[in-house]
This record gives structure tokens, C-alpha cells and sequence, in this order.
């Protein structure tokens, strides 16, 4: 009893040495190995137990002797190579296990004849040797023991169980088993070291234990063997384990170590290991030796700090206190080299232990021509190729920061734009080469007569954009612009040539004339255009040019208001007709007449009246008009047509627009059929979910949609596609040159066929020439409209037309002013 408690503490600390070991290293075979050891440990456990009755000391033998089976198949388990899983690992257990249990409580309680024990074991060694086959094909040694044991084992059992004594082959299976471990354990490993070897001859001394008792029992019975004899094997085998298992972590951790050495010392990049407190290197391998010019032995006398230059070091000191203990990459940080001369490095970095201290390891990738390739690209993609200047990419970055700073300090700043004046002389006397040369010298010359602060760019072929920051007055403007004249007008000498050129410039105060970058680069860019049609060789500020334009657009204004006060609005029928000549519909254009220049085109009230807020009322007059129309032509007895009026973008993004087209249809009782709405591309794309919602809205009503200028914006059919859309008018550009070489048939090929494939309605408009009705009646157009069937006519000639329901076959008037006829058709 004493010698099974020792041996109980004996193995229970060795399996706690084992479970230690697999919460560092888990493997499968680990895992097995201590299943294997508690069904020794339980073995013993069941020895402890004493009991007189027959019937639970056999059940007793048969637990121990199961213990020991299940044991013997853990061990050969995990001698398995691949993992096996749950399902599969259980499903081979099962069948090198079941059969034999089924053996030993059969043979342990007397149960069947010797037929059934002799069938039960050959069942059991045929699972045997099956899963041997599968598991372990490839070890020919171990097949031949396993299928040379198989056939011992079945002669020893059917011996015994002939002779009555069937309990006694029990010993068979586990022979067997622990003769099969010590085989697969020596084929798993394949070394002679000390615990291999350990291992191996304590398993067959467990699997030579059972036949010794036999015998000794059988010819030496009086002989008395102690019991802790026969427990020495399992001791054998599991210290041989042990020290596999420490054999094995000592040989990887040498290849490792071997393996790290020749990646560290083989490495193409520099490496090295510094001290984390004071950056001495501890180790460094040959790159770096050969990339920086420092032997082993110099390297190992510096610190990080001899190959970083001062500016940088409390940074890197920085940033190495702050890191945690995973990688990080960082860079790129100068480097210098013995000679003197510098690299850029990205760095990839690790704390370690060496030597027992704790280290950083480095290491650095030479990214120089990486960093000066990005430097020339970030260089390209800012500056002008020819001259070198700042390009106007870079020009609106330092145009946004000066103004900031303007801003933020109380001063002023200029935009000035310069433009050459007849350079293109110049390029075609003497060459574009000359050309080119005369750019760069002026730059150059721009160049040295500004601050540093100051910033020239080079925006177009020959003009350049001037930024200047911390003005007092704008006369500090006016000073550097004469200055850069005077420099301009001295003679460029370009290969024996002298040249005199002159420049054309326009001048932006911030914040007087305008507050946004862009607005004063155009308004610069218009003054300098004022300059240059004024004769050149002079510069304007920007002031004069606005107050003109603000004169005008004030009187536009009032004239507008005066309109809707007065009535100065007018608002013309242009006819729309298919293809065979029949009316089918109308378009209103609004036109405003001024007392004293006449008409003035809607492309210049238009823009203003959206500014100015009026365009909503403008619109309301111009549908209560439409209406009122075609109201009296109703009553007249005349077959009326549906009339399509424009509206702009500002209109349809009122939330309440919808419920105004409804109010002014139900106050004149209009069919809304007779009304179709014309939006353009851009229009349509603006706050998209909103226009549907009000699209939608008025489509439910009966009003009818179509998209103006199809073909000159930026949206596509498929959202077209999803609103109520009937109609698409392509552009009269489109139009114009359809029967041009190389013109635009193609273009209106596609529009219609895409339009036609989404069941839209199309209408050309802008019909001037007969081969154009050709070509569009070709296409497939279903609806024309211009000068050549009709022109806009005022409302009192618009019953004739209505009556006459088809379309004059005559070209325009001879001697008509078309271009003055021709007005966009805008609302």
C-alpha cells in the first residue's frame, strides 16, 4: 500500500511537470501524453482499493487493466504526427480500445465461451492493424511488429482461453500495445539521445513485464519479486519523456539561434542591437559594417547618437521612450554615414532581452533615392517644367495660406496676374527653343525682384500669377508691379537676340476686392484682360473693372424690378413640330425689353435676377402668363398645344414650389397636361431626393417634365431614368454641327438611342438648315425646333400658328440677323 502511494506521488508530480510544460508549449502529442499518464495514475489509484467480494474485486481488475490499455493507446496517439481533431482521434481510439475492454470485464468475470474471447480478440487485433495502416502506413518497421504481434497475441489468447484461463490474455493486448509504443516511439524520433533512448527501453520493459510475471509465476512460484519491480519501466519511460521533451526545446532553440545568426549576419539590410538606456550597439551585423563605413569593432565603441544627426536625436530618443514592446516602423531618419555623407533609413524596430539586458533590435532600410525620387515628384507635380516655377496647383495652396494670414494679422495682400503681349510673335519669328529660353530667364527676373516671401507662378504659357502678402496700402502693389515692369521691358538677350517683350497686368487687393481666393484670381485675370485690350503694356487695378460691372448689374436690377412693376416683361412662342411637319407643342421664352437699349438677352438678366432673389417671382409671372394664354386661345375655339416654360435651378429648390405651380394651375382652372416643366442637367442633379419629391409631386397632377440642353452637364440616364421625365432636348450645339466631318452625328446618334431606350420623347433644338431635318428625320428625332420652321412669335400671332397646326417649308428670311434672333431659351 505504501510503495502504491509513492508511487501515486512519484507520477502525479511528473504529470504536474507535464501540464507546466503544456501551458508554455501545447502540442497534441503533449496532450495525449498526459491522458496516457492519469490512466496510470488512476491504475495505481484502483490498486489501492482492497475488497473480499469476489464480484468488486473483478471489477476492479478490470478497471486497473483498463487503465493501463487506455493508457498504452493515448501513448500511441500521440506519436500521430498530423493533428487528429476530436471526431477522428476518438473514432481511432475507440477502435484500439473497445474490443479489449470488451475482453477484459468478459474474461475478468467469466462471461462466454472460449469461441467468443477468440472472436473478440481477433476482432480486437484486426482494429488493430487497421488503424496501424492508416495512421502509420509509412513505418515499415512498425507495420511488421504490429502484424507480427497481432499474431502472437491471438495465439497467446486462444491458448489461455482454451485452457480456461482467458482472464490471463488480457496480458496479450498489452504486451502488444507497449511493444507497438516502443517501436513508434524510436521511428517518431529517430536520435540516439538520452531520453529517446530512456523511452524507448522502458517501454519495452513495460511490455516485457506481463510474459516475466507469467513465466516467473509459472516455473519459479515460489520466488517473491517485490511489486515495485514491475513499476520501474513506467518511471523509465516517463523521465525518458521528460527528457525528450527538454531535448527537443534545447535542439529547436539551437536551430533557432542558428537560424536567427545567419538571417542577421546574411541580412541585406543593416542590423544591429543597441542598449535601450544608452543606444551602444551591442551587436551589429556585416551590411552595416559595409553600408556605413564603421568596422565591427568601431561600431561596438559608438552609440546611436555618433551616426544621428543632432537635430533629430530628441526625437528618436523620443520616440524610442514612448514605444511599447511590439514593432514599429518609423522613418525616414537621417543617417550619417564614416565619410560624412548622409542617407535616409525607415527603421523597423523590437525590445529584446540580449545577454540578459534589455535591448532594442533595429533594423534600417536605405530609402535615399526612394525619398529623393518623391522629393523630384512632389517637386514636378508643384512646379512648372519649364521654368521651375511654382505651377498653379501649388500657386492656390500659398494663395489660400497668404490670404489666412492676411486675415489674421489686418493686412493686405494682392493677386496679380502678368500676360505677355505678343509673345506668340515671338515664338513664330524665332522658334519655340527661344521662346522657352526668353520664359525662363524672365522667370528668373521675376524672380529677384520680389521678396522671398512673395511667390511668382507660372499659370498659363506665357502668363504668371504674382502673390504678395503683408501690404500696408495698396500703392505697395502698385510699386512692385512697376518694378516688375521696368524688369520686363529690358532687353532678353536669347542666342545672339536681343528681344524686348511687355506684359499686361492685372491687380486683386484683398481684402477690398473680394475675400475668396478664386474670386480674386479671376478678377485679377479680368483686369489684366482689360489691360491688354486696352494696348498692353500697362497695369489696372481690378477696382475700375468691377465698379463697371456693378454699374451695369445695378441697372439690370432696377430695370428687373421696374419689369415686374410695369409689365417691361415679354414672353414669345417658339413652335415645336414632329418630324412630318405637325405642331405639337410650344416653348415661352422670356424676353425683358429696357426703354432705351432695347432687348436685353436673358443671359445677362437671368444670372442677376437669380443673385438678387427675383428670379421666383419672375418665374410665378411667367407661368401666370403662359396660362392666361393659352386660356384666351381656348376660348377662342383654337386647338391648343402643350406649352413647355424653363425654370430655373433656385426655383425648384424651394420646398414650396410645387404647391405654387398647383395653385396658379387650379386659379386659371389649366388642364396641367397643356404645362410641361424644362430643367436643365445641373438642375437635375442638385439636391436630387428633394427635386424628385416636388417632380414627383407635380408628375401625380398631370404636369409634364422635360430636360433642357441634354448633353452639356454632368448627369446621367439612369438618374434621369428613375424621375418622371418625358422629354429630352438635346443642345443646339450638338445640333449645329450634326452635319459637319467629324461633327457631333455620333453624339445625337447615341443620345437618341439611349432616350428612345428609356422610352423618352427627344426634341432637337436649334433646326437651322434643311440637311439637318435630314439627318435628324434619319435618326429617328421626334421633334424639331428652330429657326427654319419657326421662330419665337409674340402671343397676338401665336392663334395663327395654332391654326394652321403645320410648318412653313421655308428657310429663314433673307437678311434676317439670325444671331440676333437666336436667344437662349432661358426662364
Amino acid at each position: 500500500m505504501q510503495g502504491y502511494l509513492l508511487d501515486i506521488l512519484i507520477l502525479g508530480l511528473l504529470v504536474l511537470l507535464f501540464g507546466s510544460i503544456y501551458r508554455t508549449r501545447p502540442s497534441a502529442r503533449l496532450r495525449y501524453w498526459i491522458l496516457g499518464w492519469l490512466c496510470v495514475l488512476a491504475h495505481f489509484g484502483i490498486l489501492l482499493i482492497n475488497s473480499n467480494n469476489e464480484g468488486v474485486t473483478a471489477l476492479l481488475d478490470s478497471l486497473g487493466s483498463t487503465a493501463l490499455l487506455l493508457s498504452a493507446v493515448s501513448f500511441l496517439l500521440a506519436a500521430h504526427r498530423m493533428r487528429l481533431g476530436p471526431r477522428t482521434g476518438g473514432l481511432h481510439a475507440l477502435l484500439l480500445s473497445v474490443p479489449g475492454i470488451i475482453y477484459i470485464f468478459l474474461s475478468r468475470f467469466q462471461i462466454g465461451s472460449p469461441a467468443i474471447l477468440i472472436g473478440i480478440a481477433v476482432i480486437a487485433e484486426a482494429c488493430i492493424i487497421v488503424v496501424a495502416r492508416y495512421l502509420w502506413l509509412r513505418h515499415e518497421l512498425f507495420q511488421k511488429v504490429t502484424t507480427a504481434s497481432a499474431s502472437v497475441a491471438i495465439g497467446w489468447i486462444t491458448w489461455c482461453a482454451i485452457h480456461g484461463d482467458g482472464d490471463t490474455g488480457t496480458y496479450a493486448f498489452l504486451t502488444q500495445l507497449y511493444l507497438m509504443n516502443a517501436v513508434l516511439y524510436w521511428e517518431d524520433f529517430r536520435r540516439w539521445s538520452m531520453g529517446v533512448i530512456t523511452a524507448v527501453i522502458g517501454l519495452l520493459a513495460w511490455a516485457a513485464v506481463f510474459p516475466c510475471a507469467l513465466a516467473l509465476d509459472a516455473f519459479l512460484p515460489k520466488l517473491q519479486v517485490s511489486p515495485e519491480l514491475w513499476n520501474i519501466p513506467k518511471f523509465f519511460v516517463e523521465f525518458g519523456m521528460i527528457l525528450t521533451l527538454l531535448e527537443t526545446e534545447i535542439i529547436t532553440t539551437s536551430k533557432q539561434r542558428e537560424e536567427y545568426r545567419v538571417l542577421f549576419d546574411g541580412n541585406p539590410h543593416p542590423m544591429w542591437i543597441t542598449d535601450l538606456n544608452s543606444h551602444v550597439f551591442l551587436k551589429v551585423n556585416k551590411s552595416a559594417v559595409l553600408q556605413y563605413g564603421y568596422s565591427e569593432e568601431e561600431f561596438l565603441r559608438m552609440t546611436l547618437r555618433d551616426i544621428t544627426p543632432p537635430e533629430e536625436m530628441p526625437e528618436l530618443e523620443n520616440r524610442v521612450r514612448n514605444v511599447s514592446e511590439a514593432t514599429f516602423i518609423t522613418g525616414p531618419w537621417t543617417h550619417v554615414k564614416k565619410n560624412g555623407s548622409r542617407i535616409q533609413v525607415d527603421t523597423a524596430s523590437h525590445s529584446i532581452f540580449f545577454e540578459g539586458c534589455r535591448a532594442r533590435f533595429t533594423l534600417a532600410q536605405d530609402v535615399t533615392e526612394r525619398q529623393q525620387l518623391h522629393q523630384r515628384l512632389v517637386h514636378q507635380a508643384n512646379h512648372d517644367a519649364l521654368t521651375g516655377l511654382p505651377n498653379r496647383l501649388l500657386l492656390t495652396d500659398r494663395m489660400e495660406q497668404t490670404l489666412a494670414g492676411a486675415a489674421r494679422h489686418g493686412n493686405l495682400a494682392a493677386v496679380i496676374c502678368l500676360d505677355l503681349d505678343r509673345f506668340k510673335q515671338i515664338n513664330d519669328t524665332y522658334g519655340h527653343t527661344v521662346g522657352d529660353v526668353c520664359l525662363k530667364k524672365l522667370a528668373e527676373r521675376l524672380c529677384t525682384r520680389l521678396r522671398a516671401s512673395d511667390t511668382v507662378a507660372r499659370s498659363g504659357g506665357e502668363e504668371f500669377t504674382v502673390l504678395l502678402g503683408d501690404l500696408t496700402t495698396a500703392s505697395d502693389a502698385e510699386l512692385v508691379v512697376a518694378e516688375l515692369l521696368a524688369g520686363i521691358r529690358q532687353p532678353f538677350t536669347v542666342d545672339g537676340y536681343n528681344l524686348e517683350l511687355s506684359a499686361s497686368i492685372g491687380i486683386a487687393i484683398y481684402p477690398t476686392d473680394g475675400t475668396d481666393s478664386q474670386a480674386l484670381w479671376r478678377a485679377a485675370d479680368t483686369a489684366m484682360y482689360r489691360a491688354k485690350h486696352s494696348g498692353g503694356n500697362q497695369y489696372l487695378f481690378v477696382s475700375n473693372e468691377i465698379s463697371a460691372s456693378a454699374s451695369e448689374a445695378n441697372e439690370i436690377e432696377v430695370s428687373l424690378r421696374r419689369a415686374l412693376k410695369d409689365g417691361g416683361f415679354e414672353v414669345h412662342y417658339q413652335p415645336q413640330y414632329t418630324m412630318g411637319g405637325t405642331l405639337c407643342g410650344l416653348e415661352a421664352l422670356l424676353r425683358l425689353r429696357h426703354p432705351i437699349v432695347g432687348i436685353i438677352p436673358p443671359n445677362r438678366f437671368i444670372p442677376i435676377a437669380e443673385e438678387s432673389g427675383l428670379i421666383v417671382p419672375i418665374g410665378n409671372l411667367v407661368l401666370e402668363q403662359v396660362c392666361r394664354d393659352l386660356t384666351g386661345w381656348h376660348r377662342a375655339g383654337l386647338p391648343l398645344v402643350r406649352v413647355a416654360l424653363n425654370v430655373s435651378p433656385l426655383q425648384f429648390m424651394r420646398s414650396d414650389f410645387a404647391v405654387q405651380v398647383r395653385a396658379v394651375l387650379a386659379a386659371f382652372q389649366m388642364d396641367p397636361g397643356l404645362i410641361e416643366l424644362e430643367l436643365t442637367e445641373t438642375t437635375v442633379m442638385r439636391k436630387l431626393d428633394e427635386i424628385a419629391r416636388q417632380m414627383l409631386d407635380l408628375s401625380q397632377a398631370g404636369v409634364n417634365f422635360s430636360v433642357d440642353d441634354f448633353g452639356t452637364g454632368y448627369s446621367s440616364l439612369r438618374h434621369l431614368h428613375q424621375l418622371p421625365i418625358q422629354t429630352l432636348k438635346i443642345d443646339r450645339s450638338f445640333i449645329e454641327r450634326i452635319s459637319e466631318p467629324n461633327g457631333t452625328f455620333a453624339i445625337v446618334q447615341a443620345i437618341l438611342s439611349l432616350a428612345h431606350s428609356l422610352e423618352m420623347q427627344v426634341v432637337a433644338e436649334g433646326v437651322e438648315r434643311v440637311e439637318q431635318i435630314e439627318i435628324l428625320r434619319e435618326l429617328g428625332c421626334d421633334v424639331v425646333q428652330g429657326f427654319l420652321w419657326g421662330r419665337p412669335q409674340p402671343p397676338a400671332c401665336v392663334p395663327q400658328i395654332l391654326a394652321a397646326g403645320i410648318a412653313e417649308s421655308s428657310l429663314p428670311l433673307n437678311g434676317t440677323n439670325v444671331a440676333e434672333e437666336r436667344q437662349p431659351s432661358i426662364n
